[in-house]
């Protein structure tokens, strides 16, 4: 059974992608987990005012996180009634990092699906840019799905891609009508040996890991491959984040994905990690 982690603020954005996943899993055997974070807004108390607080004081953020996870269980633990899939519930009084980092181990987790907007918000980036030991869907509130998905896998493949995290979604998918596109972000005339050959190696991989024929397509500029996406939209666009070099992570910059990210908020986007 796959373990997905998804983490709720409760906002209609939220029950979209928690429809989304279910929705594209629906055939898979999978353990949800609805993941909560509260705070205790001590922004403008003393420390003599924290001191004074009641037990109430403290307990309420708990409280209503745990309501209203109740009411997210109750939607789809009883209402959608699937029974390849079970739902778990978790409030943490953490940030939301710390608190993924926390349960992604203690759970083994396979996914993380994330709500998306309009614009790339600092949690997405936090989460992106610190969370690489496993793979990211970021789901756009009008997210599209077909009875056939595409997964496009985007890259400059400068890098032999690791398929570790690609394998590891893959697994969950295979019971899902999909087939595999290979987006190559280079010329395919001027490209160097080496990125042929990164490119060749992950194709072969992938139709042995599916037994499925693996199109590849070139975009030799970024631009195209947002035109891509739109023409694609019920696409789920795969990236690649590299390993994060010194100036990273210092804070000095940030992951390339961003910017690729901020081309592709109307379609899901599955980032992994090198």
């Amino acid at each position: 059974m796959k373990k997905i982690l998804i983490p709720t603020d409760f906002s209609t954005n939220s029950y979209k992608a928690i429809d989304y996943i279910t929705e594209l899993f629906k055939n898979e055997a999978c353990a949800f987990y609805f993941l909560n974070v509260y705070n205790y807004g001590t922004g403008g108390l003393s420390a003599i005012e924290m001191l004074q607080a009641d037990d109430e004081w403290f307990e309420k953020p708990k409280e209503e996180s745990l309501l209203h996870l109740g009411d997210l269980l109750d939607e789809y633990a009883v209402n959608k009634n699937n029974e390849k899939h079970e739902y778990h519930v978790i409030s943490e009084g953490l940030s939301l990092v710390k608190a993924m980092e926390k349960h992604i181990e203690s759970i083994d987790v396979d996914l993380i699906v994330l709500k998306g907007n309009a614009k790339i918000s600092k949690n997405i980036e936090s989460i992106v840019g610190k969370i690489r030991t496993c793979p990211v869907l970021i789901v756009p509130p009008y997210a599209s799905m077909n009875k056939k998905i595409n997964l496009a896998i985007a890259s400059y493949f400068t890098e032999e891609v690791r398929t570790n995290e690609i394998d590891s979604f893959l697994e969950i998918f295979k019971n899902t009508n999909f087939i595999i596109t290979v987006l190559a972000l280079t010329n395919e005339k001027d490209m160097p040996d080496e990125t042929s050959r990164h490119i060749k190696l992950l194709c072969n991989h992938l139709e042995n890991q599916t037994d499925k024929t693996v199109a590849l397509e070139f975009t030799a500029k970024s631009d195209n491959l947002k035109t891509y996406a739109i023409s694609h939209l019920s696409s789920i666009m795969c990236v690649v984040d590299k390993k994060p070099d010194l100036l990273r992570k210092i804070g000095l910059c940030k992951s390339r994905v961003i910017s690729t990210l901020e081309k592709l908020h109307n379609n899901p986007v599955l980032t992994i990690h090198q």
